[in-house]
């Protein structure tokens, strides 16, 4: 490294614009390993973290770096790590439990009580806790891998609860196709080639992408998409829904959705609330949220990269125009993955 310090987007407190300032390289202690950042993918939550919608973990000491959609190379290493060199070219898996729980021994550490997320990914460095946290980018570009690492890994994880209760030629139905979305409909066609995927959005240029990536309905999420899934369906309604938004609308237009023994996996946070009961619920139907995902599913996302059966659909911006990326997808107006370069 040629400068001891280094640009990061830091968090001050809700409702303030990100700072974009020079703070000192970290350097890496023990097991830690530090990555330099060569991509970062741009998320809704931090759009939450910044007006303060979503709280942090009980904590986390302000200011922070965000940023958990991370890919770049090994810059140094800690005395005591193993298994990694500098120079290799890894992805940050984001979820940091407390290693020990009943839940983070299962591989589910996104879902630990003591979890964090691994934020750092918008600056120029980042101080990862362990090489446990880094998967190989196996020669898949910086700048497609990093949204992966949570706009590819929650579909993922959330598909394969929907699975299971797929057969040949049953219909899903895809609420909101933003950077998760559109990559739920490649990996929900590279998983269950024969389902037939209903992409709803109330974007026309979202539903053309959907369109594009193998959905083989596209249908107006503002024109009653209820009643034009049953249309699609023959009135049996869809096997599974995936909702990526969680609104109010969109909560209301999946629930009629769904078919008998169905299953309807809601994804989003955008705080929507959904009426429950016997007579709301299709019968013998489920309904589950999912968070995430688990290390051996993003190594599952990159090899699906890797064999060309997923892209992400990215926008790529300077480090210091993330204040207006977040503006954007906040409002909507990202087709795909908003991905920083530093």
């Amino acid at each position: 490294m040629t400068t001891s310090r280094m640009r990061a987007a830091r968090f001050y407190e809700p409702g303030q614009a990100l700072r974009i300032e020079e703070i000192p390289i970290p350097e890496p202690r023990g097991h830690e390993v530090l990555v330099r950042v060569r991509a970062a993918g741009v998320c809704h939550t931090d759009i939450h973290i910044r007006s303060g919608q979503l709280p942090l973990v009980p904590g986390v000491e302000l200011p922070l770096t965000l940023g958990h959609e991370t890919a770049g190379e090994v810059a140094a290493l800690g005395p005591d790590v193993e298994g990694v060199r500098e120079g290799d070219e890894v992805v940050v898996w984001g979820a940091r439990g407390c290693g020990r729980c009943r839940l983070c021994h299962s591989g589910s550490e996104s879902l630990c009580d003591q979890g964090t997320w691994l934020n750092g990914g918008y600056a120029e460095y980042a101080l990862i806790p362990g090489p446990r946290y880094l998967a190989s980018l196996g020669g898949v570009d910086p700048v497609q891998a990093a949204p992966l690492a949570d706009a590819g890994l929650t579909p993922l994880h959330a598909i394969r609860k929907a699975l299971p209760r797929l057969r040949a030629g049953d219909h899903v139905a895809l609420f909101g196709l933003g950077g998760l979305g559109h990559l739920a409909v490649q990996i929900l066609r590279a998983l269950s080639p024969s389902t037939e995927i209903i992409a709803v959005d109330i974007e026309p240029s979202k539903r053309a992408l959907a369109l594009k990536l193998g959905a083989r309905h596209a249908v107006d999420g503002l024109d009653h998409p209820a009643e034009r899934i049953a249309e699609i369906t023959g009135g049996s309604g869809a096997a599974a829904v995936l909702d990526f938004v969680g609104s109010d609308d969109s909560l209301r237009a999946a629930l009629p959705s769904l078919g008998k023994a169905g299953i309807l996996v809601i994804v989003g946070m955008a705080g929507g609330v959904l009426p429950i009961s016997a007579f709301t619920l299709a019968p013998e139907a489920s309904l589950t949220t999912s968070m995430w995902g688990s290390f051996p599913e993003l190594e599952e996302v990159l090899a699906l990269a890797r064999e060309g059966a997923i892209r992400c659909e990215t926008s790529v911006f300077d480090l210091e125009r993330l204040n207006d990326v977040l503006d954007q997808l906040a409002s909507g107006e990202v087709l795909g993955r908003a991905v920083v370069v530093p």
